[in-house]
């Protein structure tokens, strides 16, 4: 976490959206000042200023504007010598590949959920106190997933609760919904062990975070993941309550 709140710049051409989203990010604890940009060339300007107000610690960036839009204005940012992180914030699906080639730290969708945004500070503060090794290693383990057709969403392993095996695809689940991506437990696993998660079983592997309870049936183990309940195998469980507890469970 930062030493200090952040400085932020909120750009979008239409004033509600500016207006709902400065407010949320004022009951944000890591947010101090907020600046905001009715447009792509106002932001500019902001950020390119010698004094005090051209020093942000993040922007978020509506896309599609009437005078420049959010992608050219993350270009330009881009090539800043010391950069702001970038979030942006659209009504419309942007292909991910975009957001990764110019380095932006989330995406969020219109009307931003006040949990959702909260989530995204945490990022821009994850990525900004971290070594560039650090953030290489954050960047590596997202995955894209494809909600509906024709669109593509970003998810990190703090999105996440857990994993589950189907056949040559991996079921990942969030909070409130789920993806099918074409990949392997396996690989998914060895990417995010560093980042909390843990195999309870061959076809599941958990957030150790998220989990609520670890409960013993008739039918074996299991843990509740979220509210979610999640089979433990045998071949697991011994690890798993080690990695709970910090010992032994005989």
């Amino acid at each position: 976490m930062l030493g200090h709140v952040l400085k932020a710049l909120v750009v979008d051409d239409e004033k509600p959206a500016r207006d709902d989203l400065i407010w949320m990010l004022n009951g944000v604890p890591e947010i101090g000042e907020v600046v905001e940009a009715s447009g792509g060339a106002q932001a500019l300007k902001l950020l390119g200023g010698t004094d005090e107000v051209g020093r942000f610690d993040v922007v978020f960036l509506d896309i599609r504007m009437p005078d420049l839009d959010g992608l050219a204005i993350a270009r330009t940012i881009d090539r800043f010598e010391v950069a702001p992180a970038i979030v942006f914030v659209t009504a419309f699906d942007t292909p991910a590949s975009d957001a990764f080639e110019l380095g932006v730290v989330d995406y969020l969708r219109k009307p931003v959920a006040a949990d959702r945004l909260t989530r995204a500070v945490q990022r821009v503060c994850a990525a900004r106190g971290s070594s560039s090794g650090a953030e290489t290693d954050l960047q590596s383990a997202r995955i894209t997933v494809s909600p509906v057709s024709g669109t593509q969403l970003v998810l990190g392993p703090e999105d996440v609760t857990y994993l589950e095996a189907k056949g040559d695809y991996v079921r990942v689940h969030t909070e409130s919904d789920s993806y099918l991506v074409r990949d392997t437990l396996s690989r998914l696993t060895e990417l995010w062990t560093k980042h909390g998660f843990f195999r309870v079983h061959r076809g599941f592997v958990v957030q150790l975070g998220l989990v609520d309870e670890v409960r013993s049936g008739p039918n074996g183990r299991s843990v509740m993941v979220a509210g979610v309940e999640v089979p433990v195998s045998r071949r697991f469980a011994r690890d798993l309550t080690q990695r709970l507890t910090g010992r032994d469970d005989d």
